[in-house]
């Protein structure tokens, strides 16, 4: 097959035409930008750095985020340079009929090569080491203690020692409220398939999985409504597993927990379904654990 030879200049007006589409497409993937309009979800337009990041835990790994972002670019940008510098200023000419220079080696370079990567490689670790530990950390007395249970396709939030739980329907999550400045750990349980508890603002997320108990532990350090969502891919209606963080003061969640309870004991015991043939009088309940829900209250 006999080749056709290409000019330089064809080579780079491709080449310019082949970076300007990429450049176009990365633009319009930036500037495009649509935010999730589901009330309980991440406002915040997506980026290459972390958006509002509210807790102690997440502040820790966002210190790392960045340098470790640079140092990436840097090495990407070298490495890359280097290919490039050297496929351009050593490729063959239609002139040259003789192989060049041959070099087999250099110690000099190999160690450089070698050392940089290992300098690179052990301070990040050291880095993320310090990191994992503060994010890792469990106290052993918290100030507050949710269970989160996930199920296909939502959430049930619980403070057990108060008796109340909370459990979303349809794409309405349930709300977990907490007391700012506080250490608030959240035991995480799965009654089907792996789902994940995520909240873009934490900037943590953790697997929720059946037949184990994971937690997360968080100090919320400014009141607001926080979205989360499940981040983990667990069927056909994985999207709408939605729910909310509400961090506020103390004296505020105190009133809040208190009337949760009150409400939760004023509601009336349902009597219980009779079985066929038998008696239409129900027998007298015993006790029982109250429990709200986000779409009323109900008893369990």
């Amino acid at each position: 097959m006999r080749s056709i030879p290409v000019s330089h200049r064809a080579a780079l007006r491709s080449g310019l035409l082949i970076l300007a589409a990429v450049a176009a497409t990365l633009l319009t993937a930036c500037t495009n930008v649509r935010t999730n309009d589901h009330p309980t979800s991440d406002a915040a337009a997506p980026g290459f750095v972390p958006g509002e990041v509210v807790t102690t835990q997440g502040h820790a790994a966002e210190s790392l985020y960045l340098p470790v972002f640079i140092v990436a670019v840097a090495v990407f940008i070298l490495v890359e340079g280097l290919v490039l510098f050297v496929s351009l200023r050593f490729r063959r000419r239609a002139k040259d009929t003789e192989l060049p220079k041959q070099t087999h080696g250099n110690n000099k370079l190999e160690v450089l090569w070698t050392a940089i990567p290992f300098v690179i490689v052990l301070t990040m670790f050291v880095g993320a080491y310090g990191v994992l530990n503060t994010v890792e950390a469990r106290s052993t007395s918290p100030d507050v203690v949710w269970d989160a249970t996930a199920f296909q396709w939502q959430w049930q939030f619980e403070l057990k020692d108060e008796g109340l739980s909370w459990t979303g329907a349809g794409k309405n999550g349930p709300e977990m409220v907490v007391p700012v400045n506080e250490t608030v750990l959240v035991k995480l349980h799965a009654q089907d398939v792996i789902h994940a508890f995520y909240v873009p603002a934490f900037f943590y997320k953790k697997d929720a999985i059946p037949g184990r108990e994971n937690t997360v532990q968080f100090v919320v350090e400014k009141p607001g409504v926080y979205g989360g969502q499940c981040a983990e891919f667990c069927g056909l209606s994985h999207p709408d597993m939605y729910f909310t963080v509400r961090a506020v003061e103390r004296a505020e969640y105190d009133q809040w927990l208190a009337d949760s309870i009150a409400a939760a004991n004023a509601t009336p015991t349902p009597a219980p379904t009779p079985e066929p043939g038998a008696s239409a009088t129900p027998a007298p309940a015993g006790e029982t654990t109250k429990v709200l829900t986000q779409i009323g209250r109900a008893h369990g």
